[in-house]
């Protein structure tokens, strides 16, 4: 024991130390979550041109810029299409001069360069448009929506969303990166097989390392919530127990994977490419930035099971309010993080090798 704690602590000062290590470790999380969270938190508005006659321009226009979804400017045919050719506006409404039928077609132009500005603009006016339909024309519609949350959640915004996706995303590449390409360069440079001529014991050496990258991932953790707590001014629970939980959990699978990966490679320019290849999907698949929901139904009932998304699901539920540690989908999100940890646990312990 008091092996293992020399042997900790040797490996803590070391991490320290390495300052440059440290500065990226918390910094790619933190740039992560202040540009996204800007992104996501802007309110997005269509830039609308208005063409429409003298007569009707009036009423066209007030309506519109009576809705916080438009930023209108009135303008004449060929201006409007013009600057839509030219990307500076998103679409162009033109209004047709009123020539007596009981139904008037408005001609909306957009550039399709840009296939989400598009689809924005050309959904908003739709349904803008439907809605001023009917208010005018005095009809009561024949369906209305009543929407209701599930359960009180107590996060809203887009920085809510995307913190606890950071943390799982920051637990995998830490411990990844970490375990797999720091044994591999230890193996690469004989270090382990002189541990091996040493009293200290191979458990007690794997031991130590484990428990120096587990306190350094929640070290990093605490620091990025209360930088998006204080700094950024996230509004989500943290509960103690269910996410230490989730994050040792999660820890303990990835540095298992990452002990595969050491096992398997034989050099550090093999590693990295390994630990791509295993990351990458996971990053942009397992809704860390966005919900899975919006993939194609075959690929989000694959990705589901990645141990990525079992992370990022439990600890939203948690920091969101929508779960506690009790709740059925909670407990299924820890089940699969336990069934990940004894296969990648067993695949680890016959694939490890000291040299």
């Amino acid at each position: 024991m008091n092996a293992v704690v020399t042997l900790t602590r040797s490996l803590m000062r070391q991490t320290l130390r390495n300052r440059q290590g440290l500065f990226w470790t918390l910094f790619f999380p933190v740039v992560l979550m202040v540009v996204f969270s800007f992104l996501g938190n802007s309110q997005s508005r269509v830039n609308l041109a208005v063409v429409a006659p003298s007569g009707r321009a009036t009423a066209v226009v007030k309506a519109f810029k009576q809705s916080p979804l438009f930023h209108v400017t009135e303008m004449n045919r060929s201006s409007a299409l013009q600057e839509v050719q030219r990307g500076h506006l998103d679409a162009a409404l033109i209004v047709p001069s009123a020539h007596g039928h009981p139904t008037t077609t408005l001609t909306l132009r957009y550039n399709d360069a840009n296939t989400l500005s598009a689809q924005q603009a050309v959904g908003s006016v739709e349904a803008f448009v439907s809605q001023a339909d009917i208010a005018l024309s005095g009809r009561p519609p024949l369906f209305r929506v009543a929407a209701k949350a599930l359960s009180h959640s107590h996060s809203s915004t887009y920085l809510d969303f995307l913190l606890p996706g950071i943390l799982a995303l920051m637990t995998m590449q830490n411990s990844l990166f970490g375990i797999g390409s720091g044994l591999t360069r230890w193996k690469e440079k004989g270090v382990l097989r002189r541990f091996q001529a040493t009293p200290v014991k191979p458990v007690q050496l794997l031991s130590a390392t484990v428990i120096n990258y587990i306190v350094v991932g929640l070290a990093s953790a605490a620091i990025v919530v209360g930088f998006a707590t204080t700094i950024l001014h996230a509004s989500v629970l943290v509960p103690l127990g269910g996410t230490l939980l989730v994050l040792l959990l999660g820890m303990a699978v990835f540095l298992s994977i990452g002990f595969i990966v050491a096992g398997l490679s034989k050099s550090q320019e093999a590693t990295i490419p390994i630990i791509n290849l295993i990351s990458f999907p996971m990053m942009f698949l397992s809704g860390v930035f966005f919900p899975s929901t919006s993939f194609p139904r075959i690929l989000s009932d694959i990705v589901q099971y990645f141990p990525l998304t079992y992370m990022a699901d439990a600890l939203r539920g948690l920091m969101s309010g929508q779960l506690t540690v009790a709740a059925g989908a909670f407990r299924t999100d820890i089940l699969g993080l336990l069934i990940w940890l004894v296969v990648t646990g067993t695949l680890a312990s016959r694939t490890w090798r000291w040299e």
